[in-house]
This record gives C-alpha cells, structure tokens and sequence, in this order.
C-alpha cells in the first residue's frame, strides 16, 4: 500500500495459521451426504405429487357428488314446493272456510263479537302471508308448515268459541222461554186486572152515579112580584118578573151531605139562557162551560129537601115554551117545562 509515495506492508495475519486443503475422504462424505438428501428430496416430492393427485380425485369426486346433491336438492324443494302448494291450498281453504263460520256467528255479547272480529283480522293476515309466501320456492314448505300449525290453533279457538256462543244461545233460550212465560203470565194478570179495574171502574160509575141527586115534583112558573113584596103566579110573559122553580131533592145515603149549589138554567123558546152576567157559568163533569140563571145554596143532609129557586127578569121576555133545567155537582138532576102566554 501507498500513501504519497511511501510504501506499507500489512503484518496483520501475519500471526495467522494457513488453511489446509480438504482430504480426499472429507470430499467423498460430503458428496454422499449430499446425494442423500436429493434422494429424499425426490422421494418427498414424488409422495407430494401422488398425495396432491389423489386429493385432486377426491376433489372433482366431491365436487360430482356436490353438483348431485345440488341437483337432488333442486328436485326435492321443487317437490317440496309442489307439496306445498297443495298444502297452501288446503290451509287457504282451512282459513277461508273458518272465515265463513266467524261471519255466521252471532252472539249479543259485545265482548265475545270483539273476540270474533280480532280472530278474522288474524286469519286475513295469514291469508296475506300464505299468498306472498308462494314466490319463494325455497322457504314455501316450512312456510306452509307453520301456517299449517297456526292454523290449528286458530281451529281451536274457534271451536271454543263456537262452543261459547252455543251456551250463551242455550241460556238465552232458556231465558227468552222463562221471559216469555213471565209475560204470559204478566199478561193473564194483566187482563185479570184490567177485568178486576173494569169491574171496580163500573161499581164506581154505580156508585158515582148512585150518590148523584135526584130533583122531582116540579113547579115551574112565572110570577109577579106585588109592591107588597108579595109573588103571585102568572102565566103572562109580559106580567113576569120572576121566573120561578120549586122541587124537591130526594134523599140518598150515599150522597156526600154538606152543603150543596143547585144552579138553575132557563130557556127559551128561542133557545137562549135567561141570566144576568155572562159569567155565570158552571162546569159539568165532561168539562163543558154552561150559564145558568140563578143558584141556590142547600145544606144537605141526605134527606130530602124542598127548595124553589127564583129568577129576576131583567127584560121583557116572549111568550111560549120554556124550560127549567136544574144541575147540583156538575150534572142534571131533573127538568121541567112550563108556558107563558
């Protein structure tokens, strides 16, 4: 070595042994170590070359069976899903069929027919569910399996409610026949009162009409007035100034004794009431207004009585036939005619 024109020797291995050359035997043992392993390099490989065959028979056997089994699979949900398709007609007709008998059903009770409409709600919604079912061929069957079994359970409840509604029918009946013979009965007392009420109606009537007064021997007339204060009969219309009526009450023991207004009507021959206010009227017992022309006061003791009621003329009246009319409680009791000249 050089280093601006000075020269070195490098002493460094000098110290260092050489290395000898190999012997001709160390040779010889490599060589068959190595001979050796491409042996077994070449028998490892063969092996891998026949295993790595043998897996690849194993592979296209397994993919022949896998492309059977696919094919055989292809055929069974075909035939799975023709399967189903009869049983999704069946449960179609099942579900349709339960719809019908929920639609004749009839019950009064507000729950039960609540119950009944919420069992046709899911039916149609199994309906919808079997119909959208039908594009998938795969999944139909198990589809239709479960609605199958939904199926029944709905079948179930049905019946428990058929067997229901039979029994509340079956308690309506009987009651309906035990309210149909209350009525009968109802109406057999019915008719029994209303008989009984006629009955009692009619011994009112003939009581009332018992207890009503009777006026008899009459004598109706007109009268002068003298200026003594004394009355003297006339049968001269324009002589009157008073028209009178005597009669008598005739005794009743049924009658209500107190005292007791007699209202006396005269009328005449035109058919006018003689009166002196036409607010003199009084009520009969149909509740028709009438206007009389005098009335008398009697303490009636049911005995009978006399009485004579008087009517002060306040006109010149007509010749010809008049007539008296007495009423005591609403009714008439009696009437007489007389005639003025």
């Amino acid at each position: 070595m050089s280093d601006e024109g000075k020269t070195f020797i490098d002493t460094s291995q000098m110290d260092e042994k050489p290395i000898a050359p190999p012997t001709k035997t160390e040779g010889k043992k490599r060589d068959g170590l190595y001979i050796l392993i491409i042996i077994l390099l070449l028998i490892g490989g063969g092996y891998m070359g026949y295993m790595i065959s043998e897996k690849n028979k194993d592979l296209n056997e397994c993919s022949i069976e896998s492309a059977d089994l696919e094919n055989e699979l292809a055929n069974l949900n075909e035939m799975m899903y023709d399967t189903g398709l009869d049983m999704g007609d069946d449960v179609q007709q099942n579900l349709k069929n339960m719809l019908t008998m929920y639609d004749r059903m009839e019950s009064d009770n507000q729950g039960m027919n609540d119950s009944i409409m919420a069992q046709k709600e899911k039916i149609n919604t199994l309906l919808t569910e079997l119909e959208d079912a039908k594009g998938d061929k795969r999944y139909y069957m198990s589809k239709v399996y479960k609605l199958e079994k939904e199926t029944q359970t709905l079948r179930s409840i049905m019946k428990d409610y058929i067997r229901t509604i039979d029994s509340l029918n079956t308690a309506n009946g009987v009651l309906t026949e035990n309210l149909n013979q209350t009525l009968t009965d109802l109406e057999s007392m019915t008719e029994s009162r209303d008989s009984y009420q006629d009955a009692a109606e009619e011994l009112t009537d003939q009581v009332n009409k018992g207890s009503k007064l009777n006026a008899f021997d009459f004598l109706s007339e007109g009268i002068k007035e003298k200026s003594s204060g004394s009355y003297r009969e006339t049968d001269r219309a324009k002589r009157c100034s008073h028209i009178r009526s005597c009669f008598s009450l005739g005794e009743n023991a049924i009658a209500k004794s107190g005292n007791k207004t007699v209202y006396m009507r005269v009328i005449t021959p035109g058919g006018s009431v003689l009166n002196s206010s036409n607010s003199n009227t009084l009520k009969t017992e149909s509740g028709q207004s009438l206007l009389y022309s005098d009335k008398k006061i009697v303490n009636y003791q049911n005995k009978a009585v006399d009485i004579c009621i008087f009517y002060e003329l306040t006109q010149e009246i007509d010749a010809g036939n008049y007539i008296a009319e007495i009423y005591c409680e609403g009714v008439k009791i009696g009437s007489d005619s007389f005639v003025l000249k």
